[in-house]
């Protein structure tokens, strides 16, 4: 037996009850919540808890930069060497020339070098890149400096990948990578609860072709912005484009297949984790090799380093050792559509099973007909 439901107009209705739900006028903050203080407390503990897990992760990581695992290629004199290689703190490679330390950082083989003069001959030269990170420039330079000074000579540094005018401190690029990254991911959330659940071969064409067309219109207006109205664009804009939005289909997908098999929820908990851990894991300004061992350690978890390093070759280091973050960028994107795909088949056997289910308990009664 059935019986029908009740219809909304039966049943008594708050005065503002429209505003609440799905649909209803924004112009309203609704009528409240059911259990007012409980829930006030709640929120507001858990608004506190995120203020000060960005306050410890980003001050953790960018406070107090010191050079950990710096990969520095040194040339020279054999002794200076030796007394580099007790530094804990460096990851030396050793080459034959001056020439072979200056390929090697341009190519993105390292993050500096030093060429060390034969003892009273000359001085020390070391060459950085603050295309690869401003503070891991500077701490590069130190340690040319502090070599110089026990040898009683001087330091000349030269920046093979200088940061533009318009951008001394590098930081824009890092802005870059940040807003298409969080724009993607809150895109993807905001997308799955218009469109619905990504259940069927169309819905899943769909969601694509919507978000790699998002992902276009963000880079887009952030390369726009970022080269007509700031000047920070150091090499073709179309290059700059690319990066931008690999980096949001990569993380946009992600977060997609995440929503797909656990709801907005997960979409949300993923994007906090790619704004908290993610975005400071990156190195930011200052370069991944400033960073202590943890965030160095999420670095190879979390995409946003891979699309700072990507973009940084293409704008200081003429495309110099690209492949590594254009693959790790497309692992986020290929693990976003395993997710979905995933998702949608759990959903199709589950709906099978419910309405075999269903068709087994069904009684069919015989009819009656009166004569």
């Amino acid at each position: 037996m059935t019986e029908t439901a009740p219809r909304r107009g039966d049943v008594p209705q708050h005065p503002e009850f429209e505003a609440a739900v799905a649909g209803g006028s924004l112009g309203s903050e609704g009528p409240g919540s059911a259990h007012r203080y409980r829930n006030l407390v709640l929120g507001g503990i858990a608004i506190l808890l995120l203020a000060m897990a960005m306050l410890t992760s980003y001050s953790s990581a960018f406070g107090n930069p010191t050079p950990n695992n710096v990969q520095l290629a040194v040339t020279g004199d054999a002794d200076a060497i030796v007394a580099l290689e007790q530094q804990g703190s460096l990851d030396l490679t050793v080459v034959a020339s001056a020439r072979q330390a200056r390929a090697a950082v341009l190519d993105r083989d390292v993050d500096g070098a030093v060429v060390l003069p034969a003892p009273g001959k000359g001085g020390v030269t070391t060459y950085i890149a603050s295309g690869g990170g401003r503070g891991l420039g500077q701490a590069i330079s130190g340690v040319g400096d502090s070599i110089a000074a026990k040898l009683q000579t001087t330091n000349t540094a030269t920046d093979l990948a200088p940061l533009p005018k318009k951008d001394p401190v590098g930081s824009v690029e890092f802005y870059a990578i940040l807003f298409a990254g969080l724009g993607a991911a809150l895109g993807a959330t905001v997308f799955g609860r218009i469109l619905g659940t990504v259940d069927t071969a169309t819905k899943f064409v769909e969601r694509s072709v919507v978000l790699v067309l998002y992902a276009g219109l963000l880079a887009g207006l952030i390369t726009l912005w970022i080269d007509s109205g700031l000047g920070a664009v150091a090499v073709g804009p179309w290059a700059v484009f690319g990066v931008l939005w690999l980096t949001g289909v990569a993380i946009g997908g992600a977060v997609t297949g995440v929503a797909a098999l656990g709801g907005t929820i997960a979409a949300l908990a993923m994007t906090l984790a790619l704004v908290i851990l993610g975005n400071t894991s990156s190195g930011g300004p200052l370069g991944i090799h400033v960073l202590n061992d943890f965030f160095q350690a999420l670095s190879y978890v979390f995409p946003q380093g891979d699309a700072l390093d990507l973009l940084r070759s293409v704008q200081y280091f003429d495309g110099a050792a690209v492949a590594v973050p254009i693959i790790r960028l497309g692992i986020w994107a290929g693990a976003g559509i395993l997710l979905t795909l995933t998702a949608m088949l759990i959903r199709t056997r589950r709906e099978a099973a419910a309405r075999s289910g269903a068709g087994r308990g069904t009684v069919v009664l015989p009819s009656t007909s009166s004569s």
